[in-house]
C-alpha cells in the first residue's frame, strides 16, 4: 500500500517534467521553442505600427498652411510654408495641460529643411524648445489639406486659419 501511495504522488510530478533542474532555462536565455512559435514577453514584443490617415494624401503645393488641435492634453498650430521650389519649413507650438498630473509646459518646434517629394510624408530637422530646454532631432510629419498628422502618432491638426493662430493656441492652451 506504502508503494502504491508513492507511486501516485510521484506519477503527477514527474508528468509535469520533473527531470534534471540543469535543464531548465536560465532568466537570460530565451525561451525554448516550442514547434515553430516562440512566446516573447509583452514588454518586449515591438509596438504596433500606427499607420498615417494622411500616408496616402498628395502632397502640398507651394503656399502657406496652418494646422491646430486643442484636446484634453494639448493646445497646438502647426505653420507651413512650402515653396515654388518644393523645400517645406515651418513651426509647431503649443501648451501641455495635463490638468490631473497639474503639469503645464510651453513648448515651440521649429521645422527646417523639408522637401515635398511623391507623398504627404515630409522629413524635417528640428530644434524644439520646451520650458528652457533646447532638443535637436528630425521628425516626419505627414501634410495634406485635410490636416496635418506627426509620423507615429494617433492624432491629426485640422486646417486652421493662420491669422490669430498663435494667439488662439495661447489662449485656448493656457490654465
Amino acid at each position: 500500500m506504502r508503494h502504491a501511495l508513492i507511486a501516485l504522488v510521484l506519477l503527477p510530478l514527474a508528468a509535469c517534467g520533473g527531470g534534471d533542474k540543469d535543464e531548465a532555462p536560465t532568466p537570460d536565455e530565451p525561451p525554448a521553442e516550442t514547434g515553430s512559435a516562440v512566446t516573447v514577453p509583452a514588454e518586449q514584443q515591438p509596438l504596433p505600427e500606427i499607420v498615417s490617415p494622411l500616408a496616402d494624401a498628395d502632397p502640398l503645393t507651394p503656399g502657406v498652411y496652418c494646422y491646430y488641435r486643442n484636446d484634453e492634453n494639448v493646445t497646438e498650430g502647426v505653420s507651413i510654408t512650402v515653396g515654388e521650389d518644393g523645400g517645406v519649413s515651418g513651426s509647431n507650438f503649443g501648451i501641455i495641460h495635463q490638468r490631473a498630473a497639474d503639469y503645464f509646459a510651453a513648448f515651440s518646434t521649429e521645422l527646417s529643411n523639408g522637401d515635398i517629394g511623391e507623398s504627404a510624408a515630409v522629413k524635417f530637422d528640428t530644434v524644439t524648445e520646451v520650458d528652457g530646454d533646447t532638443q535637436t532631432s528630425d521628425a516626419i510629419w505627414y501634410l495634406g489639406s485635410e490636416g496635418a498628422v506627426p509620423d507615429g502618432l494617433d492624432i491629426m491638426l485640422m486646417p486652421a486659419d493662420c491669422d490669430g493662430l498663435e494667439e488662439r493656441v495661447q489662449t485656448e492652451g493656457s490654465p
